[in-house]
């Protein structure tokens, strides 16, 4: 299970890393957004290892999806409230959790 987390985080990582820098030149306030959404889905992908362990550990239903969802919410909130763009790239860059989600998982079955 590390193993896997490991692998998730750096996907995620390499794909804020380069999102950001292939707009960094062209949309500075996007490239904002990618960061911002990219360190919430790091931060989500430790939450979710965070919530997987104490569910295994006391065999009971944990709600934290409520904190992370909200977490998300809060910081698409500050992308809007800066603006459109930066909202689109925090968009993105939360995204970037569930697409490594998907590489990781596809490398894996090969």
């Amino acid at each position: 299970m590390k193993n896997l987390i490991k692998k998730m985080i750096m996907t995620i990582v390499i794909l804020t890393a380069a999102e950001g820098l292939a707009a960094v030149f062209f949309y500075p306030r996007f490239t904002i957004g990618v960061f911002l959404g990219g360190g919430g889905a790091l931060v989500n992908t430790f939450s979710l290892w965070y919530d997987i362990k104490r569910s295994l550990k006391k065999r009971r239903w944990i709600r934290g999806y409520t904190g992370r969802y909200a977490f998300s919410g809060a910081l698409m909130l500050a992308g809007g409230l800066i603006s459109v763009l930066t909202l689109l790239g925090v968009f993105v860059g939360l995204m970037n959790m569930k697409l490594s989600a998907y590489i990781v998982g596809w490398r894996e079955r090969s």
